[in-house]
């Protein structure tokens, strides 16, 4: 496949993009329907500073001008609100101030229900600043009507990361006819030019539990290609000092774990053991539009654990981050290609992958997890809008202790690591074009050679453009990256004979397997371009492919590489009641997908669909037919199989959310032909506030699974290579269970507790003998087999020789529960007590019905965590 046209073609669409956007200078949206840009004034504070109390009767809200005349966004766009709102900014050199009162007609139905940080419940209302000014980021402060704060980093279209945590103060109150919210937000917390005369984006709006009804002082549109385009603007803001951000939060910790005593084991003989810690987080304002965040000896003890997964695949599972340092700002970083990511940040930390073949009277001590010794992350955005975003973080040498015979020894699990990402992007024409890049480094200092089957140094690298033209109804965006590892013979053979490209299969002529090679290489790209706003039609096509070389899981995420893939997308939604619906949207959806030899492997087409109806209860089914195609992943490392076509209908429903007590229902089916593979999975989720400071949560899912070609093992005798395939019946069945309790918007107590079991029998194991038969059954054979000391004794013809099949039947059920105690002391500062259990089941066989193994987890040796973490923030 050639790709220096598409390189010269990528190159070409830049260079007109940027005459276009140096040629349109106005070519922004900034008003819906041409309306006139709002403008609200702020004044500095003439009086003593505001009590922040929630209570608006201070000396300075008598000053300054109220502000009002919303216009409703949800669900009737561009109506007159339900409910007045107005606010009032003042400021001064150190905090802006803000009062927002939201008026009601009938005060007795204002929600007041309580939420732990972020969660967006009950009445809300809030005020978000493009403090840059580029139309690209905005800060909000928001607040619940119970007092809790809600603060996030807001991107276009309408993206929100809610791992931002500003250090800010805010009070509630009640009204005769109205609440009211009373705001004291440091300028410390935003990042702004140094002009002298400061003029910000501003965003204020306003929620309504009981009418999911949105109004905002800027009229907002869904047609818009982002919220922050439509901003209206703040002005008056002079004459502020030069910012001087230190924020310091050192903690200290102390935990108990304890486990099942072994008295042979010198490890677990106590069943107990104890630790402290000690650690630092700070944030350095390098510039008023700079900031340096860094941790030392961070500690994420209280992150919620991880759900159970029973993956049969031959890919990793993607699981969501949750520690603070690495998910805040995270946007930042962003550098996507449909479900791979350069910058993953599960893998700074993650659990060593050295696991010795113990002998007899052998134990270990093995850690749970990588230790970060340190991490250091710039960001910021220049007044000419190149933002920049650096991350360095360094992870130590990880030791296990090995006993053997009594005598103990530290063995390194885990080099010592550097990772490092580096972000670029440039604004031209107030965001019309974007031209940004990326590069990682992943440098491993390997000293002992048992350790040479991980790479040891791994850099990627992209370059990614955005432009935006006719009032930015339609877009191109293209992005291009690259990938360039080294390290021993081992690791590279490693890479090549992995799931995300299999290098060795037979019958591919564009792969050259060689266990020699010290280097590998690749590259990829996506080429999108479509129509994103202006009208209730959407629509994008667009192209994408990776190099089999590819890889980015050094610190990034991908499943596979060696694709090539085509896709297009219609839609249309209404943005204002029609008939019995509030709003409801319909998409097509399109793929013809080929590997990196341009061989043909499959298609696909999708339906989507949602329904919200005017008692707000919502629908959402959906349909995607797959036709006949081929897998070249199916045999792990052998020929592309040929597969049957592939139904899937799903269905998602949920009754009112405003109420206080919700039903959420998901369901999915699945059904390939010739009877080939069939899956049935459905969730059930219950929801009650019986109390506006008590919410309770109960989840419960089962699925069936059954594939006739699930992969079993692969055998090598002599020269031939049989790939084993097996009748798999799966049963898994889950739940999570959540308690959250606010006695106030700063102590808090949540439970989560989630059981989960799966048990997989596996029968009827075949041969595969000719994976691309047109006739489904003449691409295997079934094996002639006995069960012999759990395992299938094959036997085969006289010429053959006979061969044995380990017994691939499990069950496993696992139990993970957390319970969190959480006092903010002051603004900033915190304390947690933590108690963490698990219990980890594990069988090689599936006589246990799935229901049974999940009330067997009372009889499985639980692990407990007992936990007490201080942090204490500071500013200088």
């Amino acid at each position: 496949m050639n790709l220096k046209s598409i390189y010269s073609l990528l190159l070409a669409l830049f260079l007109m993009s940027v005459v276009s956007a140096n040629n349109n200078p106005k070519d922004s949206l900034t008003t819906t329907d041409n309306k006139p840009l709002r403008t609200y004034t702020t004044i500095r504070l003439s009086t003593a500073k505001p009590v922040i109390d929630g209570k608006l009767d201070d000396d300075c809200w008598k000053t300054g001008e109220w502000a009002g005349d919303f216009t409703q966004w949800i669900p009737k766009e561009g109506a007159k609100p339900s409910q007045e709102t107005q606010f009032k900014i003042l400021y001064d050199d150190k905090n802006l101030y803000v009062a927002i009162r939201a008026f009601d007609k009938e005060p007795k139905k204002i929600s007041r229900k309580g939420g732990r940080r972020d969660l967006l419940i009950g009445e809300q209302a809030g005020v978000n600043f493009d403090s840059y000014h580029d139309h690209r980021t905005g800060f909000e402060f928001s607040v619940t009507a119970a007092g809790q704060k809600v603060d996030l980093i807001l991107t276009n279209p309408m993206e929100a990361d809610f791992n931002w945590n500003a250090v800010w103060y805010v009070k509630t109150g009640l009204e005769d006819s109205a609440w009211v919210a009373e705001y004291e937000i440091p300028l410390s917390q935003l990042r702004y030019s140094k002009d002298k005369e400061q003029v910000w984006g501003m965003h204020v709006w306003r929620w309504i539990d009981r009418l999911s009804e949105e109004s905002d002082w800027e009229p907002q549109s869904s047609t818009s290609p982002g919220m922050l385009y439509l901003f209206g603007e703040l002005h008056g803001i002079k004459d502020l000092p030069k910012s001087r951000r230190i924020e310091i939060m050192p903690y200290t910790l102390g935990k108990l774990k304890t486990f099942d005593k072994v008295p042979q084991n010198p490890f677990a003989k106590n069943g107990h053991s104890f630790m402290g810690n000690v650690g630092l987080d700070a944030k350095i304002g390098l510039s008023s539009n700079f900031t340096a965040d860094l941790t030392v000896n961070p500690d994420f003890g209280q992150v919620e654990s991880d759900p159970s997964v029973m993956n049969l695949t031959a890919f990793e599972t993607l699981y969501e981050e949750k520690r603070p340092f690495f998910l805040e700002g995270s946007n930042i970083f962003k550098f996507e290609l449909g479900d791979a990511n350069l910058f993953y940040t599960r893998r700074i930390g993650h659990t060593p992958v050295y696991h010795p073949e113990l002998e007899t009277n052998q134990y270990i001590d093995y850690p749970d997890n990588t230790s970060i010794l340190s991490a250091v992350k710039i960001s910021g955005k220049s007044k000419n809008g190149l933002a920049v975003g650096i991350l360095h973080s360094l992870t130590a040498g990880e030791n296990a202790q090995l006993s053997t015979n009594g005598i103990k020894k530290d063995l390194r699990v885990e080099p010592l690591t550097s990772y490092t990402v580096g972000r670029v992007q440039q604004d031209f024409n107030e965001g019309t074009t974007v031209l940004g890049g990326i590069i990682t480094s992943t440098n491993r200092f390997i000293n002992d050679p048992y350790l040479e089957f991980q790479n040891q140094n791994a850099f990627t690298g992209g370059v990614d453009l955005l432009h935006q033209w006719n009032k930015k109804e339609f877009y191109l965006d293209a992005k291009i990256i690259g990938s360039t590892i080294n390290g021993s013979a081992e690791a590279i053979r490693n890479l090549q004979l992995s799931s995300a490209r299999y290098y060795q299969r037979p019958d591919v002529n564009y792969l050259h397997y060689d266990p020699t090679r010290t280097q590998l290489s690749g590259q990829g790209g996506r080429v999108k371009i479509g129509k994103g706003s202006k009208g209730l039609w959407r629509y994008s096509s667009e192209f994408n492919w990776r190099s089999p070389g590819l890889d980015l899981n050094d610190i990034g995420f991908m499943q596979m590489a060696d694709l090539v893939s085509q896709e297009t997308e219609v839609s249309y939604f209404v943005n204002k009641p029609v008939s019995i619906f509030r709003t409801y949207s319909v998409a097509v959806h399109q793929s013809n997908n080929w590997d990196y030899g341009l061989n043909y492997l499959y298609s696909g087409l999708f339906l989507t669909s949602k329904f919200e109806f005017l008692n707000q209860w919502m629908v959402s089914p959906s349909v995607h037919f797959r036709n006949e195609g081929y897998d070249n992943r199916v045999l792990r490392g052998g020929e592309a199989m040929r597969l049957p076509a592939l139904w899937e209908g799903s269905l998602e429903f949920h009754t009112d959310m405003a109420k206080k007590f919700i039903i959420s229902l998901n369901a999915t089916r699945e059904a390939a032909q010739n009877e080939n593979y069939r899956n049935s999975f459905v969730q059930a989720t219950v929801t009650t506030i019986p109390y506006n400071v008590l919410k309770l949560s109960a989840s419960v899912n089962y699925s069936e699974n059954m594939d006739n070609l699930q992969y079993v093992d692969t055998k090598i005798l002599g020269t031939d290579i049989k790939y084993i395939l097996a009748h798999l019946n799966q049963k898994t069945l889950g739940a999570t269970f959540r308690v959250d309790y606010n006695i106030t918007p700063e102590i808090s107590i949540q439970y989560y507790g989630s059981p989960f079991a799966s048990v997989g029998k596996y029968s009827k194991l075949k041969e595969v003998t000719n994976p691309r038969a047109t006739s489904y059954s003449d691409r295997f054979k079934l094996l002639n087999t006995q069960f012999v000391n759990n395992s299938y004794q094959v036997a085969e013809t006289n010429e053959a020789p006979a061969y044995s099949v380990n017994n691939p039947d499990f069950t496993f059920n696992q139990f993970r529960s957390n319970l969190v105690f959480r006092w903010e002391y002051r603004p900033g500062s915190q304390l947690f007590f933590v108690w963490g259990n698990e219990r980890t089941g594990w069988k090689n066989d599936s006589n246990s019905k799935v229901g049974r193994a999940v009330s067997d987890l009372k009889d499985v040796s639980p692990t407990n965590i007992f936990l007490i973490k201080l942090s204490y923030w500071f500013s200088l």
